[in-house]
């Protein structure tokens, strides 16, 4: 599945704590159309989307692509399917660091952000490997915070692995 379909495969991320006890998991259903941002707010099947999860299944909210012709937008949704908060990315995704904005619903107040932090030329150019922080309001629900984790994920995944190494 990854040697044919990149960046579109599905995915479970399963995330544990010092105890090795599973904390979170992260899906992703295959999205054959997927990655177009232009398509994703016509087509449900263009749009790229994570669900967060505890380990029993109880849903904690979603991470659904907003259809962009500019820049990447990503809606937050709760465990009812309804935005609470909204990502935009950059206009350029090249090499080196990329700041996502955390935004309020109605877009007009940054409360936070998702950075790909830059690693230097070789690590970047030579290696899979990435560096990201994450910057949220500490008064946000814990179900949020582990959708915004989520989303850093889905971020990661979609603008900066790399397709020789997918």
């Amino acid at each position: 599945m990854r040697f044919c379909c990149g960046k579109q495969r599905s995915f479970v991320i399963h995330i544990v704590d010092s105890t090795n006890q599973e904390i979170l998991r992260i899906n992703r259903g295959f999205k054959f159309f997927g990655g177009n941002q232009c398509c994703a707010g016509i087509c449900n099947a263009c749009a790229h989307e994570i669900e967060v999860t505890s380990p029993d299944g109880i849903v904690y909210g979603y991470v659904k692509q907003k259809g962009s012709f500019l820049r990447p937008k990503f809606y937050i949704l709760d465990d009812n399917y309804e935005v609470v908060l909204n990502i935009e990315g950059p206009l350029c995704i090249i090499h080196g660091s990329k700041i996502f904005k955390l935004l309020t619903t109605d877009q007009k107040m940054e409360i936070g952000n998702v950075k790909k932090e830059y690693s230097g030329f070789v690590r970047e150019m030579f290696t899979n490997a990435d560096n990201f922080a994450i910057n949220f309001p500490v008064d946000l629900s814990v179900k949020i915070k582990a959708t915004l984790i989520g989303a850093l994920f889905l971020i990661d995944f979609m603008f900066f692995e790399s397709n020789q190494n997918s």
